[in-house]
């Protein structure tokens, strides 16, 4: 099981020069770890997650990293022109030397997103499998015809190409009927701090079930927190998540209600690696035994820079070491808590 680093840009102090260039020390910490993956979030006017365009956030850390694969979890195709899209992600496969990882999205419950970019919610699945099938055929063919719904282009040849053929692809995803389609195309699925651990075995399920054979190459984002006692962990934890517990309430419960009980504090608590590092430990290892993540990709929760780097530190130190040894490398692993096994 590979391990990651999750940004967002959170911008709690409203100065995003700053929260710009913490996110690149913690990239470059991560790299220097020895975690394999960084994934950038793209997310629109939002001044709590100032990352609205995550290809030119690649870009950037492409130049300050060396060997760390970078991803864009999730790019929001439906509102986006993928022609557009695809001179972007070859020329970052160029400028990265092949180290792109090409996550996509339909995007999330937020309807002033919708409205802005003038996408009806209802033709936000539609327009990103044509916009993907479309994208993939420039990426990787010459002379390309293309006639859909929404887009339409007469042989176009893409002007440069990228460094992989193909370009790893990911869906993040929770819809059978995008589940389907990543199983069919041999794309991975992603799934984000919120997607409850039952929900995301079941879409492992279904992938495998469609695939008849492969991997799903699942990108699990988990939210992050250590400190020295359950208790405060459990505290400060719950102190970060409720503002993004009470916003998602109220988005889900107008744009997508069958997300709304997904949104329960305890409940988002208990999905999250949270707790003591031997805790967070014992439940990494569970998680790798049971869904068999390809990627697990850390989102730190706390504000403070310094309090977000001793953190991964303390992962990489502590935990690391112990993926992908059987068993658990003989530790004696406290049986989980409850919902965390998913069956």
């Amino acid at each position: 099981m590979r391990t990651g680093l999750f940004c967002t840009y959170e911008n709690p102090e409203r100065d995003y020069a700053s929260a710009y260039a913490d996110q690149t020390t913690l990239v470059q910490l991560a790299e220097a770890l020895g975690f394999d993956e960084a994934w950038v979030a793209e997310h629109h006017f939002n001044p709590d997650a100032a990352s609205p365009s995550c290809l030119s956030i690649l870009t950037y850390l492409a130049a300050r990293t060396v060997q760390i694969r970078l991803g864009s979890a999730a790019l929001l195709l439906p509102f986006r022109n993928p022609l557009h899209v695809a001179e972007d992600v070859a020329t970052l496969d160029l400028l990265s030397g092949g180290r792109f990882n090409f996550g996509v999205a339909k995007g999330g419950p937020f309807p002033l997103q919708n409205k802005l970019f003038n996408v009806k919610r209802e033709e936000s699945h539609a327009r990103t499998k044509e916009a993907l099938a479309l994208i993939q055929k420039l990426l990787t063919e010459d002379g390309v015809n293309f006639t859909g719904h929404y887009f339409n282009v007469e042989d176009v040849r893409l002007t440069p190409k990228p460094l992989q053929t193909p370009i790893p692809t990911f869906i993040a995803t929770s819809s059978p009927e995008m589940i389907k389609l990543a199983a069919e195309q041999d794309y991975g699925i992603m799934a984000g701090p919120p997607f409850p651990l039952d929900i995301i075995q079941s879409s492992r399920h279904q992938y495998l079930d469609t695939a008849g054979t492969g991997d799903p190459r699942l990108v699990l984002i988990r939210f992050y927190h250590v400190a020295p006692t359950r208790t405060q962990a459990l505290e400060e934890g719950a102190r970060f998540l409720r503002p993004f517990v009470e916003r998602m309430q109220i988005s889900t419960a107008s744009m997508q209600p069958e997300w709304t009980h997904w949104f329960k504090l305890d409940r988002l608590i208990e999905d999250s690696l949270i707790g003591t590092i031997e805790e967070v430990r014992d439940k990494v290892l569970q998680i790798e035994a049971t869904l068999q993540p390809y990627s697990l990709i850390l989102k730190p929760m706390d504000p403070s820079l310094a309090k977000r780097r001793a953190d991964l530190e303390a992962f990489s130190r502590s935990i690391r070491p112990y993926i992908g040894l059987p068993s658990g490398g003989g530790l004696h692993l406290k049986q989980p808590t409850q919902g965390l096994l998913v069956h």
